[in-house]
């Protein structure tokens, strides 16, 4: 006898379009976050599609290397468009003409069941402009208009245009408490009721056995700009004694150009490929997460490459604020205040010895990421 449940009308799947245009393949923490949200969306049965450019290099990838270049299957639920060549203009209007086409085929063919999650303010911006379209739910990582007050500039038009957003959008997903609360404070009541806070994640392929070699390393991934408590990092190093060595791993010339003179216990493996950063990190001893105590880092910062040191289980050596706070255990990392070398050297130094307790690797994968999306991109479409 069939149950109640199997004799109810099922759901349309959802289709989405994750709004974004990253840079594919790239090694860029918003590409690797959008493409790997998109294809948890649509292993979850979401018709999901993402329209993309080309590297800078244009490297002219196809949608089975950009899928093996993130270490993703090939789900058929999952739209990757891609543009023929790389020209500035030409890639432009073609981005904006697919974004259109994709919102006309909503309207007339899937009204009920399309919605659009906007990961970028400026796309979304335009797009909430036209007369026509499926709901928007934005996804925010910062608060444009507070970043810009925090450097001394007028950020009287990126408040105009959360403000804009704020009001139209029938849902908001940010990645810290910090951001949500942030766009409360500098838009009182503009926010919908239909909001949540969702982590970023990594991929369960990139989960190892934590096997530090004979040396003593510790690491840190990423870009090496300055405002994430790079020069602090650089200071720390000089005082770590013999038998210490950072790893700096990412970035570009520029970015380092920038930090001055490296100590000489402080190395740049440069960028490497992405499928080979987890068998680089696993033989650290520790990893760094070094921020400052300004907005970013207090309320902003939910680092992608966090979530691939847990996975790992290695010893984190951490600032100490509150974007990391909310998201790693006190037992989890050694703390330092940041901005102060010292402390951050002595913290190292903690990480260095025997383990005070066991560690486990800690998976947040993309699919629980996109399993706490689902229901306010479900509510964004509700009658």
């Amino acid at each position: 006898m069939s149950s109640p449940e199997s004799l109810l009308p099922k759901k349309i799947p959802l289709r989405v379009l994750v709004l974004y245009r990253p840079k594919l393949p790239s090694t860029r923490a918003q590409s690797i976050q959008v493409l790997g949200t998109a294809h948890a969306l649509a292993e979850l049965g979401c018709r999901v599609t993402v329209i993309a450019d080309r590297p800078d290099t244009g490297v002219r990838a196809g949608r089975e290397e950009i899928l093996d270049f993130y270490q993703l299957s090939d789900t058929p639920s999952l739209e990757l468009r891609l543009p023929l060549a790389q020209h500035k203009t030409l890639s432009g209007l073609w981005f904006r003409w697919q974004v259109l086409s994709w919102l006309l085929h909503s309207v007339v063919y899937q009204p009920e069941r399309s919605v659009i999650l906007a990961r970028s303010k400026g796309y979304a911006d335009e797009v909430m402009t036209l007369p026509f379209g499926p709901p928007l739910v934005l996804e925010a990582h910062e608060v444009d208009s507070a970043l810009a007050r925090e450097r001394g500039d007028n950020g009287s038009a990126l408040s105009r245009v959360e403000a804009r957003l704020l009001t139209a959008a029938e849902g908001v997903v940010t990645n810290t408490a910090g951001t949500l609360e942030g766009l409360e404070a500098c838009h009182p009541g503009l926010m919908a009721a239909n909001r949540k806070v969702v982590y970023n994640a990594t991929n369960p392929r990139r989960v190892r056995e934590h096997r530090p070699g004979a040396r003593h390393v510790v690491g840190y991934a990423g870009s090496l700009k300055r405002y994430k408590g790079l020069p602090t990092l650089l200071q720390a190093a000089k005082h770590l004694g013999p038998g210490v060595e950072v790893e700096l791993m990412g970035g570009n010339q520029e970015e380092l150009k920038a930090l001055g003179p490296l100590p000489p216990n402080v190395r740049w493996a440069g960028p490497v490929p992405y499928h080979q950063v987890p068998d680089v990190v696993q033989r650290w001893h520790a990893a760094l997460l070094p921020l400052d105590a300004d907005l970013f880092g207090e309320k902003l910062c939910n680092p992608l490459k966090l979530w691939d040191y847990l996975a790992v289980g290695l010893p984190l050596v951490a600032a100490d604020v509150g974007s990391l706070r909310e998201v790693i255990k006190p037992h989890q990392a050694e703390w330092y205040p940041p901005g102060d070398p010292l402390a951050l050297a002595q913290a190292i130094h903690n990480c260095l010895g025997p383990p005070t307790r066991a560690r486990r690797r800690q998976l947040r994968s993309w699919r629980k990421r996109a399993m706490e999306i689902m229901p306010v991109l479900e509510a964004a479409v509700a009658p």
